[in-house]
């Protein structure tokens, strides 16, 4: 037995985004064939449903289709690792642009480390609880490490 399927408009349209870019959306209703202002319609439900994304050029919509939400997880989190990277190097050179010696520098480093995780703690074991995590505190203690050590 052969599995027939529907094909949408809309279908139709995710399809070309994924062809493309990026593409205006007056220029996706001529290769759609329908009216631009149906397209607007389907695109102000798929951009709530936050699957593409609308920018403007002046005027003119621009419209493409976003990132699989396991593929921005997947960015997020490289981001995040790189962002602490980067924010330790920017505070190093902060730092020694204001002449503080080097021997300082890993000191005030793990000192405002320190200070940020001490504003987290109390989040930090609350989330922990509402998870029915065992041995927080030394949960809490791996994190502090490995966020020192960085």
């Amino acid at each position: 037995m052969q599995e027939e399927s529907i094909r949408t408009g809309v279908d139709d349209l995710l399809e070309l985004l994924k062809k493309v870019d990026k593409i205006p959306l007056v220029e996706a209703a001529k290769q759609l064939g329908i009216s631009p202002s149906l397209l607007q319609s389907w695109v102000d439900f798929l951009v709530e449903e936050e699957i593409v994304g609308i920018e403007y050029k002046f005027t003119k919509p621009i419209i493409y289709l976003n990132k699989p939400a396991e593929e921005k997880k997947t960015l997020i989190k490289e981001e995040t690792e790189l962002d602490l990277d980067a924010y330790k190097e920017d505070f190093k050179i902060r730092a020694s642009q204001k002449n503080i010696p080097k021997e300082k520098i890993n000191f005030l480093w793990r000192n405002h480390v320190e200070e940020a995780l001490n504003r987290k703690k109390e989040f930090f074991f609350r989330e922990a609880k509402k998870r029915n995590l065992l041995n927080t505190g030394r949960l809490w203690y791996a994190y502090r490490e490995r966020l020192l050590s960085l």
